[in-house]
């Protein structure tokens, strides 16, 4: 249980520096060569997805600290008709999917090479 806590928490560093330095399209990236990297071990695309999610959580709370976000996801929400707190939630599941599937692909192209 402890690995996957350090697991988790190392991946959640690299997804979160990896979104910093490239942009959002590095959360699939990161996430396709950890299913690749990780096939022998158990659900490497929760993993990837969790870490994913985490990740942008402590990305979104730093920029809570430097700007209105919850001004911003109001005015956004309310022109897609939706509440502010659904835009910050579908900004959360953005990479977890992005991570996810990009690990189950991964995962899967491992399998398959074997």
């Amino acid at each position: 249980m402890r690995h996957q806590f350090l697991e988790i928490a190392v991946l959640t560093l690299v997804i979160g520096v990896a979104t910093v330095w490239v942009g959002w399209w590095a959360v699939p990236l990161v996430g396709a060569g950890w299913g690749f990297a990780r096939h022998e071990e158990g659900m490497p695309a929760l993993t990837s997805a969790v870490s994913a999610s985490l990740a942008w959580v402590l990305l979104l709370a730093y920029a809570a600290t430097t700007g209105p976000i919850g001004e911003f996801s109001t005015a956004v929400g309310g022109t897609m008709g939706l509440p502010g707190w659904a835009v910050i939630g579908v900004t959360l599941l953005f990479p977890a999917f992005l991570a996810g599937l990009a690990a189950a692909a991964g995962d899967t192209i491992s399998m398959m090479r074997r």
